[in-house]
């Protein structure tokens, strides 16, 4: 079995593999690929393949001997993408070694072990061992409790122990072979949980009648579910962490897969339930084909909220959808004014790409100085405060951007928009009209206000108008950098 302990070993195939293993803790061996790995295999129980998926699998094939003593290798694609765990992905680590060198280089970790993506990482297992006891032996004991309860080393999340066996060579190797961190617990403190197993033995030797149950109760905050299990020279015992919902509100962007951000990706991946309007919820079907979505029809902005809220304080992890960004003209703040001053729900906002920096990334560059977003929406805001809005940012000659513009029911105040702005921007302004940014069907145009198309604007559409700084070459829309006004400070109004 290769050592335990030591930092992985790197095995790079071209010079670019090798410059990427810079930025990789290891050890980088030297030789040929195949005399690389085959050191590597002996010698250590991370190995870090810089390469083809293809080259890898054909030179590893002959060291394999089985995932009890196989160790972890993960390969990393030339350009760097892509860090896939491809041998001992649970029994050997290479899952977190994956998760962990992709951190390292910027590239996304690819898992493909059996039910990874649904795994509640959530058991805490406390380990007593005596002094001597080898990480095999602690390994041994912590699978077969492990198998009582249906679950796998990926499944724990912390180690916990005694504070007594902080140098205890066994349990360190053992922890760093499965990258758990440890915590400590003194005798006092261990010595204070009530436990079903208690030794009066125990307590003799280190002034606990319980290690491994009082351990994991006190890391765990939660309840056993595999108690005490004994072999000659250790105690394992398995508990699972009170569950506690959280919600991810999340901006998806304009709808198109690759404006998805990491982090929201993320959010969706882990979420139990995902919750929105069935058109964003459609999208995340689309993407993440096994994601379980609850759909609500649209207007129902406060309900979906609601609903949200109710099931991660039901213990689920739950993400809101919304397009853009969660925080503008969506659904963040709703969720904040429901919960007011309730902190106990954890909550996090995900933002997204705008529909406003979408649309002007696909017009050219009209966003180059001041803006401002106005909703043509009068469900929450009257009429009255939207034609105020508009009419100012008119006069102060900011680029504006007009989000739901019109609806069947709702035209006529795109009407009074563009008669507000044309009382004080020439008719030659240039105005760009983007609809289903980044989706199927999107378009993209560029009129003048004088002659703004209204009966092709609808909710699907992002107006954004120009200001007195803004101009159309070779096709785009560019809106000049505010470095030339006056020496006054007053631009041309």
């Amino acid at each position: 079995m290769p050592e335990t302990g030591s930092s992985p070993a790197l095995v790079a195939v071209s010079a670019h593999g090798r410059r990427l293993a810079d930025h990789v803790h290891g050890r980088l061996l030297e030789g040929s690929p195949r005399e690389a790995l085959a050191e590597a295999w002996r010698t250590s129980r991370e190995i870090v393949f810089f390469g083809a998926a293809g080259i890898a699998v054909r030179l590893a094939a002959p060291l394999l001997t089985g995932k009890a003593s196989d160790p972890a290798v993960v390969v990393v694609d030339d350009a760097g993408r892509f860090a896939v765990s491809l041998v001992s992905g649970h029994e050997g680590g290479a899952n977190e070694l994956a998760r962990s060198v992709a951190r390292q280089i910027g590239a996304e970790p690819v898992i493909t072990t059996a039910g990874e993506s649904l795994l509640d990482r959530d058991l805490v297992m406390g380990i007593g061992c005596s002094s001597g006891a080898s990480a095999d032996d602690i390994q041994k004991l912590a699978r077969e409790a492990l198998a009582e309860t249906g679950a796998s080393f990926e499944s724990v999340v912390e180690i916990a122990s005694i504070d007594a066996k902080r140098e205890e060579p066994g349990l360190l190797d053992f922890a760093a072979r499965w990258h758990q961190p440890l915590r400590w617990f003194s005798s006092s403190e261990l010595r204070a949980v009530e436990t079903p197993n208690p030794s009066a033995n125990v307590a003799e030797a280190v002034g606990t009648p319980s290690v491994a149950e009082a351990a994991a109760l006190l890391a765990s905050g939660g309840r056993l579910v595999v108690p005490k299990r004994k072999s000659a020279n250790v105690t394992v015992a398995v508990a699972r962490r009170a569950r506690a919902g959280r919600l991810a509100v999340v901006g998806i962007g304009p709808g198109g897969r690759d404006q998805l951000t990491y982090q929201a990706l993320d959010a969706l991946r882990g979420a139990e339930i995902v919750v929105g309007y069935a058109l964003y919820t459609d999208m995340v079907s689309e993407w993440l084909p096994l994601a379980n979505c609850e759909a609500l029809p649209l207007g129902e902005e406060v309900e979906r909220a609601r609903r949200a809220i109710e099931l991660a304080r039901g213990g689920r992890r739950v993400a809101l959808v919304s397009s853009g960004d969660a925080g503008i003209y969506a659904l963040a703040g709703l969720v904040y004014e429901e919960l007011g001053d309730d902190v106990a729900l954890e909550v996090e906002a995900i933002p997204g790409i705008t529909a406003a920096s979408s649309a002007a990334a696909l017009l050219g560059a009209p966003l180059m100085a001041d803006f401002a977003t106005i909703s043509l929406s009068d469900l929450h805001v009257p009429a009255g405060v939207i034609r105020h809005r508009l009419a100012a940012s008119a006069e102060a000659d900011l680029v504006a951007a007009l989000y739901n513009p019109a609806s069947q029911r709702r035209r006529q105040l795109l009407a009074e928009a563009r008669d507000i702005f044309l009382r004080h921007r020439s008719r030659a302004t240039p105005v760009g009209l983007v609809r289903n940014a980044y989706r199927p069907g999107q378009s993209v145009r560029i009129h003048t206000l004088g002659d703004l198309p209204l009966a092709e604007v609808d909710m699907f559409t992002l107006v954004v108008i120009g200001n007195s700084r803004t101009y159309v070459a070779g096709g785009r829309m560019v809106t000049r950098r505010a470095s030339s006004f006056p020496a006054s400070g007053e631009a041309h109004l």
